[in-house]
């Protein structure tokens, strides 16, 4: 597929073919995406769940690996409003889930974007077999790297192939610590060239350090992270869990990650779990005025 042919991709969209930038970034290559970008068509990233990079323990589709795809799929989405292939950067994501993830293949469709000037809000599925099991929303700062300065696509042209990591907790080789994690770094975590680990790697770390340190009787309900500096893919990036509320029913954490000083954060989260079971989420479409 080129820009000349009739479904030709949307002209923000960078590459070709519709995966083929998303292959060059290494986070992105590790889990197997692909991405479809057709005009005229829903804009829509998968992961491999068949991956075990991409999986936890159980054989399920990681909810941390989800994370990786909400980043990058919503990032998907405002290319679909750029005139040209523009730099961008997450400055917060926050994901919903609707009972736990399946061992069958995911993927996040965009279903809304909002511009306002080079802020730009995106809202999409994550979606298992044609039923929703989780929402996610992110906000992104157009054409800016990581870090804020003002930036351009890089020429990065190499496909790169999927991560060997018996799972994604291996994928992202964290080890625990008295009240967190310590995540270290590995070639296939970069995002940005920077290098800068990849938004969504970095949310999947917060996620896992804030479930390792809840009751499993609990499920995490949602995630909301908010990026405040680029995290440098040469350094450990550590992550630390600060209980807010912990209740029958719900429990509130608190999560930031750090590189050296924890007084300078480069991301924090919240997290909300709670003890009632999963049940199957039903989609309830309102009149629009």
């Amino acid at each position: 597929m080129s820009r000349h042919d009739p479904e030709k991709l949307y002209p923000g969209f960078p590459g070709t073919e519709p995966s083929e930038h998303i292959r060059t970034i290494p986070a992105c290559a590790a889990l197997g995406m692909r991405q479809r970008a057709t005009i005229g068509e829903p804009v829509s990233t998968s992961l491999d769940a068949a991956l075990p990079a991409a999986c936890d323990a159980e054989g399920r589709v990681s909810r941390g690996a989800a994370l990786v795809l909400a980043d990058q799929a919503t990032a998907g989405g405002v290319f679909t409003t750029l005139m040209r292939p523009t730099p961008m950067m997450t400055l917060d994501l926050r994901v919903d889930w609707f009972g736990p993830l399946p061992a069958s293949p995911i993927s996040c469709t965009i279903d809304e974007v909002t511009r306002e000037g080079d802020l730009a809000l995106a809202r999409g599925r994550i979606v298992s077999e044609g039923k929703s099991v989780g929402a996610a929303v992110a906000r992104y700062l157009i054409g800016s790297m990581p870090g804020g300065t003002p930036g351009r696509m890089d020429g990065r042209d190499e496909i790169l192939p999927p991560s060997p990591a018996a799972s994604f907790a291996d994928y992202l080789s964290a080890d625990a610590t008295a009240d967190g994690m310590t995540m270290q770094p590995r070639p296939e975590h970069v995002g940005a060239p920077l290098p800068a680990y990849h938004g969504g790697v970095i949310a999947g770390l917060l996620e896992q350090a804030g479930v390792a340190a809840i009751d499993p009787a609990f499920r995490p309900l949602d995630i909301e992270i908010r990026f405040l500096a680029p995290a440098l893919a040469t350094l450990p990036l550590v992550a630390r869990v600060v209980p807010r509320r912990t209740g029958r029913r719900a429990i509130t954490l608190d999560i930031d990650a750090h590189q050296g000083d924890p007084n300078r954060p480069v991301a924090i989260a919240r997290m909300l779990a709670i003890t009632d079971p999963a049940g199957d989420p039903v989609r309830y479409d309102l009149p629009r005025g």
